[in-house]
């Protein structure tokens, strides 16, 4: 369920803090996972942010590994669950640059999507990105979801006003891809 070819998703391991930590000054991965101020976490803050989840109903929170090592390269969660209508949102991340456009997104959204629908019953799973990450809505469509809404001028940006734009997939489409 939680294994696939190249990446599995796991629990948080004790080093995993201090690497987040760490990864998290590079802007090109920290500026678009949050719409909101940006927090800078310490390994303590990382690791709380995990142990909270692994005794949540409310959000999971995975790290995504390299099958061959085991080595840490990103982190995939489900949140803001809705229980009476089956959805909830998804967040992903790559921090290192040399693990993005290598196809473990892509295998990490298949992973997280399976888990969501097949063992959540989620109906939905939705998720926000800046119509400029052209690498995420790659992997998104090609994961299924669908592009539902763009709020404009929503985030102030890198000294600007951008769009977020709201996609989402249906456990029955999904389903019927796979």
């Amino acid at each position: 369920m939680f294994i696939g070819e190249n990446v599995k998703l796991s629990h948080y391991h004790d080093s995993d803090g201090e690497n987040f930590a760490s990864w998290q000054w590079d802007t090109d991965f920290v500026n678009p996972l949050s719409m909101d101020m940006i927090h800078p976490f310490t390994a303590q803050d990382w690791e709380n942010i995990f142990r909270k989840a692994s005794k949540s109903n409310e959000f999971v929170e995975f790290t995504v590994r390299k099958v061959i090592d085991d080595s840490l390269i990103g982190f995939v969660s489900l949140f803001d669950f809705n229980i009476r209508n089956h959805s909830c949102e998804l967040g992903i991340g790559f921090p290192k640059k040399e693990d993005r456009s290598k196809g473990y997104g892509q295998e990490t959204l298949n992973l997280i999507l399976d888990y969501a629908f097949n063992n959540l019953n989620m109906h939905k799973v939705k998720l926000s990105v800046y119509p400029f990450n052209i690498g995420a809505i790659k992997a998104y469509t090609k994961a299924g979801f669908v592009k539902e809404a763009t709020l404009k001028d929503e985030v102030f940006y890198d000294g600007k006003w951008v769009d977020v734009d709201y996609y989402a997939i249906f456990q029955n489409d999904w389903s019927t891809n796979k």
